[in-house]
C-alpha cells in the first residue's frame, strides 16, 4: 500500500452473488459505526462490476487472513497479494489519467489529485457502493479486535480494509483476463474516479474543465471529459480567429476583473479572468464566453471554447457562414474584374 495511512487489519471473502449495478445506502459496517458511499461522489449511474470467472480469483479478493489455518493454496489466499499489485495497477491507472487530462497542472498538484483518487476513503466508498462490505470474511475474534481498536477513531480500521478489497478486486480483474483484464479495469476506474476527478479540480481550481486534447475512448459517450467545452485546447484562440476575424470583424480579449492570488496548496499561482466580444455582421462588442486560467493565454483559449460550444455556438456559426458567403463574394468579384480587364 503505498502513499496511504497503514491502519487496520487485512482481509476479505466473497459472496456467490458478483455483480452490483447500483449504488446502496449503507448506513452501517459489519465491524462498528456509520459509513457509506455519500462522501465519496459517484456516476449517477453506477457502472457494471466486472465479473471475475476464476475460481481461485473471485473470492481471494474477500478473504481475511484471519479465516485461513493452515497450509495456504490457490484455493485459500487471503487478498494480502492481490492488493499489492491492485495497488500499482491503481496507481498506473490514476497517474496516466491525470497525465493525459490534466498535464497543465504542476506535479506537486497532480500527485496531489492522484492521491485524492487512490486514498483508502476513496476505495473505500467505492467497495462500499458495490456492497463489499457485505462481503469481506473476517474471524469474530479479529472482528472484535478492530471493533475495539476503531473505537477511538470512527470505522477507519474497516475503510483500511474495504480499500484493500477494492485494490485486491481490481487485481483479480486483470488477472482472470491476461488479454482485456487490464483495459477493463482501467475503464471501470476511470467511469467511477471522473465525478471525484471534477469534484475536486472544481474546489481547488474554480474550473473544472479537463484539460487534454488526448483520446478519451476510456470515457463514456455521455462523459463530461468529451464535452468540447471540458477539453483544453491550446490553439482554440487560433482556431476561432480563422473562423470568424477578418479585415472587417474583430474578437476582443479583455479581463472582466483583476487576476487573484493564490494562496494555500496554490500558493505563487494566479488566476486570470478573460472575456471574449465579437464585433461584425451587425454585432458590436457581442459577449460569445468567458475564461479562467493560470494565465492570460490559458484564459483566452478557454474563452474561446466556450464562444464555440456554448451557448453562443449558433452565433459563431451564423457569423462564419456569412464571412464565408462574403469571401465567396470577393473571389467571384476579383475574378469578375480580371475578366473584365483582359
Amino acid at each position: 500500500m503505498s502513499k496511504r495511512n497503514f491502519e487496520g487489519s487485512r482481509g476479505g471473502t466473497a459472496s456467490k452473488k458478483h455483480q452490483v449495478q447500483h449504488p446502496r445506502n449503507i448506513t452501517s459496517s459489519p465491524v462498528t459505526g456509520p459509513v457509506g458511499p455519500q462522501a465519496v461522489p459517484l456516476p449517477s449511474k453506477l457502472p457494471q462490476l466486472p465479473i471475475i470467472s476464476s475460481a481461485s480469483l473471485k473470492d481471494a479478493p474477500f478473504r481475511h487472513s484471519s479465516t485461513i489455518h493452515g497450509t495456504r493454496d490457490a484455493q485459500s489466499q487471503s487478498y494480502d497479494q492481490l492488493e499489492f499489485l491492485g495497488d500499482a495497477y491503481l496507481e498506473v491507472f490514476a497517474t496516466r489519467l491525470i497525465f493525459n487530462q490534466y498535464s497543465h497542472l504542476p506535479a506537486g498538484q497532480m500527485s496531489q489529485l492522484r492521491e485524492q483518487l487512490v486514498k483508502n476513503e476513496t476505495l473505500a466508498g467505492y467497495s462500499m457502493a458495490y456492497g463489499f462490505d457485505t462481503k469481506v470474511n473476517i474471524a469474530d475474534a479479529e472482528r472484535e479486535r478492530m471493533k475495539e481498536g476503531s473505537r477511538d477513531r470512527g470505522n477507519k480500521g474497516f475503510n483500511k480494509i474495504l480499500g484493500d478489497v477494492w485494490e485486491a478486486y481490481i487485481a483479480a480483474v486483470v488477472l482472470d483476463d491476461p488479454k482485456n483484464g487490464e483495459k477493463m479495469a482501467e475503464k471501470w476506474m476511470c467511469e467511477l474516479w471522473l465525478p471525484k476527478v471534477l469534484a475536486t479540480v472544481k474546489v481547488s481550481h474554480s474550473n473544472h474543465k479537463v484539460i487534454t486534447k488526448e483520446d478519451s475512448s476510456l470515457q463514456p459517450a455521455t462523459s463530461p471529459m468529451n464535452d468540447p467545452r471540458h477539453v483544453y485546447d491550446s490553439t482554440a484562440k487560433a482556431q476561432l480567429q480563422k473562423r470568424i476575424a477578418s479585415n472587417e470583424t474583430r474578437l476582443d480579449y479583455e479581463p472582466y476583473k483583476a487576476p487573484i492570488e493564490l494562496k494555500g496548496t496554490q500558493i505563487g499561482q494566479s488566476r486570470h479572468f478573460i472575456a471574449l466580444y465579437y464585433t461584425g455582421f451587425g454585432y458590436q462588442r457581442e459577449l460569445l464566453g468567458k475564461g479562467e486560467g493560470k494565465n492570460k493565454v490559458e484564459a483566452g483559449n478557454w474563452a474561446a471554447l466556450e464562444a464555440m460550444y456554448g451557448d453562443k455556438k449558433s452565433l459563431v456559426d451564423r457569423c462564419e457562414s456569412k464571412l464565408k458567403e462574403a469571401k465567396e463574394a470577393r473571389r467571384r468579384r476579383i475574378e469578375q474584374e480580371n475578366a473584365a480587364a483582359t
